[in-house]
């Protein structure tokens, strides 16, 4: 996957861009990039010296998309000028980062084959000069290899795109921090009798979000094993893995989080929870491939009330990627966030069509501190049905529910349904 996103940097390569850099005859953007969807460019061909240009501009659902765009540059009216040697600007948008290439000069040889590159968000101002524009933009392609770019891309699209499958909404970081928070948020303190039991879990959650002005669709399939004490079922030894597939209009990314986690009763209405979690997140269609550790303590307070109860939520962790190669390249993108969960849950018996079910109301504020992230809070409303889960409890139980969630530039609803056996 890594080397599909060097592919694209080597084609847009070859095809030129916009803007300047200190040490060359700089040039102003001819025709930006539209900044709507994760990727798009915008290209300028000198069509008749001095300075007269024609340009046009182009959006993409996919890096492959991009790449496949940047090879055979399909449109209307500007690479029909464009022979090899022509003065040439593109300008490409990546997920949120302005990327900008040019040569500069009129020719394929000698300073005509001088190429441009520049991330001015990075700081990053290069110059390659082959012997011809072929040599040029393999030269390009080497630096990209070695330069450690692709995780500092990573990093600024955190910040400045809500769609980054790392730290977005229903990424690789808050999919870890919601299954860490639910592994103590879930159950009630219990002191009621009866014959502990282990259970597995698997359940179904669809998210549909509208984040930063495009349709997400995030699937997950969280799975759980249960281990409870004989002694105190309060006391439990939790190993889930929720697997995930995000969808943003066509451009999918993938990621699988296992952890492991044990809840041990403080009293008869406190538990504390602690969790540690190993997550990767892989993305051909977005071009981010990201490994993420992360350590948790989080706990439950009971507040036992005449027909309903309520619990409250607490959680502190730390989450931070790792570095992840493939093929030549290689990425860490340095993300370190320590995580601030908490909510209130208000538990009632309710009784649907005569069946004695109970009712779950939720609100949840989740806060990132630390590394800056597009997303940097969020706010959920949620309500579950089904059978009891009690701490105690020896008989599976399958609940259901849904939930709305609200942050920056991004807001959306999400179903969910769990069965424990």
């Amino acid at each position: 996957m890594a080397k599909a996103i060097g592919r694209a940097w080597a084609a847009a390569a070859g095809l030129a861009m916009a803007m300047g850099v200190s040490g060359v005859q700089a040039q102003s953007s001819l025709c930006p990039a539209p900044t709507k969807g994760l990727f798009s460019l915008g290209f300028a061909v000198e069509v008749d010296a001095p300075n007269i240009y024609s340009c046009d501009t182009a959006s993409f659902k996919t890096l492959d998309s991009l790449y496949n765009g940047l090879k055979t540059y399909p449109l209307s009216g500007v690479s029909s000028y464009y022979s090899g040697t022509e003065v040439a600007y593109l300008d490409i948008y990546f997920n949120g980062l302005p990327v900008l290439i040019q040569y500069p000069n009129f020719g394929a040889t000698g300073q005509g084959a001088l190429l441009v590159f520049e991330i001015p968000a990075l700081g990053v101002s290069k110059t390659f000069l082959g012997a011809d524009r072929d040599e040029s933009q393999r030269l390009l392609e080497d630096y990209l290899k070695s330069a450690g770019l692709f995780g500092r891309i990573m990093k600024y699209q955190a910040a400045h795109s809500p769609n980054s499958p790392i730290s977005g909404p229903g990424g690789l970081i808050p999919t870890a921090v919601a299954s860490d928070f639910a592994d103590v948020f879930d159950t009630l303190p219990s002191t009621s009798g009866g014959e502990p039991q282990n259970n597995f879990g698997i359940g179904l959650n669809f998210s549909n979000l509208r984040v930063g002005g495009l349709q997400t669709r995030v699937t997950t399939l969280p799975l759980s094993y249960t281990i409870r004490n004989n002694i105190d079922p309060r006391r439990q030894l939790a190993f889930s893995m929720p697997i995930s597939l995000s969808d943003t209009e066509g451009a999918k990314s993938y990621h699988i989080n296992p952890g492991v986690s044990y809840r041990v009763p403080m009293t008869d209405a406190w538990s504390v929870s602690a969790a540690a979690r190993v997550g990767i997140v892989g993305s051909m269609d977005i071009g981010s491939l990201a490994g993420v550790v992360s350590g948790s303590v989080a706990s439950t307070y009971a507040i036992r009330g005449s027909g309903f109860d309520v619990a409250i939520g607490n959680m502190v962790g730390y989450y931070a990627t790792t570095k992840v190669s493939s093929g030549d390249y290689s990425a860490n993108p340095e993300i370190r966030n320590v995580v601030l969960r908490n909510g209130v849950m208000l538990s009632q018996p309710v009784r649907i069509g005569g069946m004695p079910l109970s009712a779950e109301y939720s609100v949840i504020d989740t806060r990132y501190l630390g590394t800056e992230i597009y997303v940097d809070n969020t706010q959920e409303i949620g309500v579950t049905v089904g059978t009891n889960r009690s701490a105690f409890s020896s008989r599976s139980f399958l609940r259901g529910g849904l939930s709305y969630l609200r942050g920056r530039d991004t807001h959306g609803v999400s179903v969910n349904i769990g069965y424990w056996f």
